[in-house]
This record gives structure tokens, C-alpha cells and sequence, in this order.
């Protein structure tokens, strides 16, 4: 779902309402991000608004809320599969694979994390490519080839 301004604005504040200590600008700023790719995993505003509230206020056994920063409110989870509309043919919001790793979802990818952890990757780049794809080169592949095959003959 691609919210609109005015839906966007209004889903910040209830969200900043249930987390104070989750600044508004900062999660206008993850709703901006998600209109701008594929949306929100919602069936429509009102399942935006449940799964939102669900995702910030959801608690450990403990008393200690779950989530400790808004940062993926926007990546489909168990709170927009728990609090989508019953009845309305609405399944769960597809999982978005790893750009580099189409294995693994993008959010969760442990080939990523591995990159992360041991400083070969920026922890923005989780889920996404880090090169850019590259075409199939033949000339190139010929090239080498030939240059085997020179060598292989010039040790005969």
C-alpha cells in the first residue's frame, strides 16, 4: 500500500504516540522510504495502523518492548500478518529477497550479516547489492580464452 501524504503523516503520529522516544521526523522518514519502493505490506490504512501499533508496542516476556527503533516498521512480519483483515482474500505480504543473496530475505539475510559483522559491508547495504550486477562479457571470455590456449601452446 502506498500511503498518501496526508495517511503517511497521520500513521507517524500514532506511532510516535504509542513510542514518544520515536521522533516523528525520524519515522516520517521510513514511511517516505517505503512509498518509495514497493509500499507497505497492508491490505489498507486501517491494517496500517494495527500492525504499526502492534510492531511498536509489542512487549518481551519481560515487560521490555521487542522493537528498540522504528527502522523496519516497513518490512513485512508477523505484525501485518497477525493484524490483517479477516475474510478479505489478504495474504501475507510477500517477503522481499536479498538483492545479492536470492536465497535469503532481504531483511534477514545471514550471508549479509556475515559482511556486516566483520566490516566488509555498511549496515545500510543489508539486503542489498553491493556491486552492481555486471553483464555477461563473451568478447572478454573469448579473450581469455585465446590467451589459455597462447600460453598452453607456447610451453609445447
Amino acid at each position: 500500500m502506498i500511503l498518501t501524504r496526508s495517511q503517511g503523516e497521520r500513521l507517524a503520529v500514532i506511532i510516535n504516540a504509542s513510542r514518544p522516544e520515536w521522533a516523528i521526523a525520524s519515522i516520517s522518514k521510513i514511511l517516505q522510504t517505503a512509498n518509495q519502493g514497493n509500499g507497505l505490506p497492508a491490505h489498507d490504512f486501517n491494517h496500517a495502523i494495527r500492525a504499526a501499533v502492534a510492531y511498536a508496542t509489542a512487549t518481551s516476556g519481560g515487560g521490555e518492548y521487542v522493537k528498540q527503533t522504528p527502522g523496519f516498521i516497513h518490512e513485512p512480519s508477523r505484525f501485518w500478518d497477525d493484524t490483517a483483515p479477516a475474510g478479505k482474500g489478504y495474504q501475507s505480504a510477500p517477503r522481499p529477497l536479498c538483492e545479492e543473496h536470492s536465497t535469503f530475505e532481504a531483511h534477514s539475510c545471514p550471508c549479509c550479516w556475515a559482511d556486516i559483522k566483520t566490516g566488509l559491508r555498511p549496515d545500510n547495504m543489508l539486503g542489498k547489492r553491493m556491486t552492481p550486477a555486471t553483464p555477461a562479457n563473451p568478447a572478454g571470455v573469448e579473450a581469455v580464452k585465446q590467451a589459455i590456449k597462447s600460453l598452453q601452446a607456447a610451453q609445447h
